[in-house]
This record gives structure tokens, sequence and C-alpha cells, in this order.
């Protein structure tokens, strides 16, 4: 399987909270990594449908950055970003199961010719219904090596336990076997926190979604449970409850 193809990818996602109370986790979580045919549609799955009611299934607003929503909406953006030779683009996202879906940070990986990444744009979704994007690039416009870090400051609401300060750090891993995306949050006062999302590919079949579903059938539904299981386990430690602010004016940081 190339860098490119479509993908079941199970994975572990971990998180690891730093001061003023250490909090940490680790969980199974099943991700789908679409190329753009199947983005558009065309997939050799029964199990598996986009824009239409399947037991997985992705919809395009369920998407979106910038005012622009699926592959197209992307690659505008990387062109006026001033990012070129974006040969293909893949969404890495936990999909629709029974028509639920939440995603606390999905990511479309921007692909060179030769496999390179050349951008990543993460997509970050907060309980509250809100929808920010950090675009990771290269410096000086070169690819983003498997070694390297990019930076964003924070501009979004995420966790009602967090302000929004300091920055982000990204690192990503993208091959045929294999995909990893760390973040490392720095909130500028010696706290924060240090999550990855890790796991292996295989292609996207049938037998592999039914696995996927046998292992976790209910899903995002679940990831939403843990999500508020871990708020409630903070809130019981004593760390302060922050109000969710306006979301920031720019869609895109």
């Amino acid at each position: 399987m190339g860098v490119t193809g479509s993908s079941v990818v199970r994975a572990r996602v971990s998180h690891l909270r730093r001061k003023p109370t250490a909090n940490r986790f680790v969980y199974g979580v099943d991700y789908l990594l679409l190329d753009e045919a199947a983005l558009g549609g065309d997939t050799a799955t029964r199990l598996f449908s986009f824009g239409r009611p399947n037991f997985v299934s992705l919809h395009p607003h369920d998407h979106g950055a910038a005012g622009r929503t699926g592959v197209d909406g992307v690659r505008q953006l990387a062109s006026k970003a001033g990012i070129d030779g974006v040969e293909s683009v893949l969404l890495l996202a936990h999909p629709r199961y029974w028509g639920y879906t939440f995603n606390p940070v999905s990511f479309w990986f921007m692909v060179s010719a030769p496999g390179n990444l050349r951008a990543v744009l993460a997509e970050v979704h907060n309980t509250f219904g809100d929808r920010h994007a950090y675009l990771c690039t290269g410096e000086n416009g070169a690819d983003i090596g498997r070694d390297r870090w990019t930076v964003s400051a924070k501009r979004f609401h995420v966790s009602p336990f967090f302000d929004i300060m300091g920055e982000y750090r990204f690192r990503f891993l993208l091959d045929g076997t294999r995909i990893a995306v760390r973040i490392v949050y720095d909130d500028g006062e010696g706290g924060g926190l240090d999550t990855s999302i890790a796991g292996t590919r295989r292609p996207l079949t049938d037998r592999e979604l039914v696995r996927a579903l046998a292992r976790r059938p209910f899903g995002a539904a679940r990831t939403t449970a843990l999500i508020h299981w871990q708020a409630l386990c903070l809130w019981r430690k004593g760390i302060r409850y922050r109000n969710r602010p306006e979301p920031p004016d720019q869609s895109v940081t």
C-alpha cells in the first residue's frame, strides 16, 4: 500500500497533562485515512459511503476550514498560502458510526509527487460546536520531514481547563504502513499537554471495517463520552473551569 492510499488506521491516542495537576490516559481509536477518490465517493466498499448514510460514513459538512469544504477547499487554502507541489490530499478522521461523529482533531495531509509531506491542515473541533484550523508548513517552504516540528500560536478554545495562550508544536509521520501525529502544547507557564495519535494502516476494505466496528462499535460516541469523563476527572482534581470565549475571527491560523 502506497503513502496515498485509503486506509483503516488502528490507533492509540494518548494524553499527558502536566502542571498544575498531572493527568494521563491512553485509549484505542479507529480512524480512516481517505484519499481523494474516497472523498469523492469512489470506493469498492459496501460498508463505507461518502455523503450518504451507511454503517460507516463521512459527510462533506463534517469538515471544513475558512468557509471551504473538501479537497478543493484545502487546495485553495494551500495555494493562497503559497504552498505549491501538492500532488494529492488525504484526510485522517474519525468517521460516522451509525450516523454520529465527533473529531477533536482531524488532519488534511498534503503530499507531493515523491510522497513527501508538503503541509498539514490540523482541523480542531471543540465540544461547543466551534472549529478552527492550524496550517502546518515546513520552514521556508520546505517539506515537513518526520523529524521536524512545526509551531503555531494557540488561538482557539478547546479544553475548558486551559486558557488561550502559549503555542502548539506538531510533528508528523506518514508512510505506507504507519501514521503518527504528536502535538505538544506549551502554555508558556510551565504547564501544557502532550498528545499523540499513532497507529498501523490497513487497506480500506469491508473486512477491515467490520473489524473496526467489532473492536469499538460505538465509535465517536465513545470518544465523546470519554472526553466528558476526563473533564469530570480534571474537575474532581480541582482544575479550574474556563468559560467558552468567542471563537477567533480568522478560521485558520
